[in-house]
């Protein structure tokens, strides 16, 4: 699985399970598109040692060495749909670059194919300054081929942010409107899932630790240190949110009429600190 001019410092935090799924991926993509990676790199929670059993996906770029056919991306397709059947858990979650994609020349173009729970998810562009990318440049762990500096492409962290706060004023902003909107499944989902609660607090914190710190790091290191940096008022909810990722099965409210209140009310304050 390993290219032999990799240290294997590259690959030891690699879980077992994933080590497992990865071996079974690589086989296929060896028997049925042969000479087809360039390179293959893991980020997201193994790549920062944050990697939950039963939680986390394998998150993923695969550096292809030619541009992918029609036939190709079938082949790939009957893979992810094969992996997702012997392997539910953890799900590859990725995509398939060029070089060219990688170093800029293709900024734009919505050509790389993109796999999700098993199914491709449609095509995206490969933007340098998304906090992927950025996660890839510094902490990418090299599975098979070259190293991540092989690839040349600069990260601008004044950029980045503007990307994250259009994240926060699009994506989490619209969640949490559709929270407050009565005729919603997301209205009611706030009183009873407690996954729901989870995502939203804890996704919003990540993007604040990154605004603030240029870095990343996962949804549990984003909660502590939102307990550190933000008014106390706030910590029960994030207390909350961690116990839920810990999956601890005691609540910490009484009430779940107080807990979707307390959600709402710091992801707004989450909102507006991340515009400042």
């Amino acid at each position: 699985m390993m290219n032999e001019s990799i240290s294997p410092n590259e690959t030891k935090h690699i879980p077992a399970t994933v080590n497992i799924v990865l071996q079974t991926y690589f086989k296929m993509v060896d028997e049925k598109l042969p000479n087809l990676l360039e390179s293959f790199y893991l980020f997201g929670s193994v790549s920062i040692v944050a990697y939950q059993e039963g939680l986390s996906d394998i998150d993923f770029y695969a550096v292809v060495k030619r541009k992918l056919t029609k036939a190709d991306l079938e082949v790939l397709k009957q893979i992810h749909q094969d992996m997702k059947g012997q392997f539910p858990k953890p799900g590859l979650d990725g995509m398939y670059v060029m070089r060219d994609d990688l170093e800029g020349h293709n900024e734009g173009e919505s050509s790389c194919p993109y796999f999700n729970e098993g199914n491709l998810q449609g095509f995206r562009p490969f933007h340098r300054n998304w906090i992927d990318a950025y996660q890839l440049k510094k902490y990418g762990i090299v599975v098979k081929g070259l190293p991540v500096e092989s690839y040349n492409y600069p990260v601008d962290w004044n950029l980045l942010k503007t990307n994250l706060v259009e994240n926060i004023n699009g994506y989490w902003l619209n969640w949490v409107n559709r929270c407050k909107r009565v005729t919603s499944l997301q209205y009611l989902g706030l009183f009873v899932s407690p996954s729901m609660i989870e995502w939203g607090v804890l996704g919003v914190t990540r993007l604040y630790y990154s605004l603030r710190e240029e870095d990343i790091t996962s949804k549990m290191g984003a909660g502590e240190y939102a307990l550190k940096t933000v008014p106390e008022e706030y910590h029960l909810i994030i207390r909350e949110a961690l116990r839920i990722r810990n999956g601890n099965t005691f609540s910490l409210y009484s009430s779940i009429f107080k807990r979707r209140r307390d959600t709402l009310k710091y992801m707004k304050f989450m909102i507006k600190a991340c515009n400042e």
